[in-house]
């Protein structure tokens, strides 16, 4: 009559499938989270104390720290503290140069 051959009775496409899980659950545990690792304060700490011998240095040290920071997803405070601490004893230290020279003609 046009209809297509069945299968032997009993042989379907397998089990029926398990119900999806309800809202809000499932998923699995998903990635799992970074080390936080203490380098980034080392490195803010580090540049703190080139304020007073380097100042240079405590800018570019701030500016690593504060990438490595924001890697880790953590608070950047205090390697902005070391880079803009830097930045100023760098500004102090011109002005001071100058005044030396300008006093000393």
């Amino acid at each position: 009559m046009g209809y297509p051959p069945q299968g032997p009775p009993g042989y379907g496409d397998g089990p029926p499938s398990a119900p999806p899980p309800p809202p809000g659950y499932g998923g699995g545990y998903g990635q799992p989270a970074q080390p936080q690792s203490s380098t980034p304060q080392v490195l803010s700490i580090i540049g703190i104390i080139c304020w007073f011998c380097c100042s240079p240095a405590a800018i570019v040290l701030g500016f690593v720290a504060q990438g490595q920071f924001r890697a880790q997803g953590r608070p950047d405070t205090i390697a902005r503290v070391a880079w803009i601490g830097g930045i100023v004893a760098l500004a102090l230290g011109i002005v001071s140069a100058i005044v030396r020279l300008q006093a000393g003609s």
